[in-house]
C-alpha cells in the first residue's frame, strides 16, 4: 500500500488532498488486485486518470499565479506522465485475466505518484513556501 508522509507535503492543502486522494485510489487499486477482484481496475484507474488530470490543472495554474519560474518544466513533465496513464488504461482493461498486466499496473501506478508526488512536485515545494511568506509579510 501507498502511504504519503507529512515529508512529502507540499504544505499547501489543496494539491496535499489531491495527493492523498491519488494515493488513496492507488490503494484501492492494489486492494482490487490482491483480492482477485482485478476488474474492477477499469474503473478505478478512469477514476484515477481523470483526478490526476484534474490535479495536473489545479497544480499548473497554482504554478502560473505564484510565477514559477519552471512552469513550463512542469507542464512538460505532466504530459509525460499523460503518456503513462494511457498506458495504465490498458493495462486495466486486461487486469482481470491477465497477470502481467496486473502486475503492469501496480508499477505503474507506484511509479507515477513517486514520480508526480516526490520527485516533480518537491521541486516547487520550497519556492511556493517562500512566496506564501512573502504574500503574508
Amino acid at each position: 500500500m501507498v502511504e504519503l508522509t507529512p515529508s512529502f507535503m507540499l504544505e499547501y492543502e489543496s494539491l496535499d488532498k489531491d495527493h492523498q486522494h491519488l494515493a488513496d485510489i492507488v490503494n484501492q487499486i492494489i486492494r482490487a488486485i490482491d483480492d482477485d477482484e482485478a476488474e474492477k481496475c477499469e474503473g478505478l484507474v478512469g477514476e484515477f486518470v481523470k483526478s490526476a488530470k484534474d490535479h495536473f490543472a489545479n497544480e499548473e495554474t497554482l504554478l502560473v499565479n505564484v510565477g514559477y519560474p519552471n512552469v513550463k518544466k512542469h507542464q512538460d513533465h505532466h504530459k509525460g506522465l499523460n503518456i503513462k496513464m494511457d498506458h495504465m488504461i490498458e493495462f486495466a482493461k486486461m487486469a482481470g485475466e491477465n497477470q502481467m498486466a496486473r502486475d503492469s499496473l501496480r508499477k505503474e501506478l507506484v511509479f507515477f505518484l513517486m514520480d508526480d508526488v516526490i520527485t516533480a512536485d518537491m521541486e516547487f515545494k520550497n519556492f511556493i513556501e517562500e512566496k506564501a511568506k512573502t504574500d503574508k509579510a
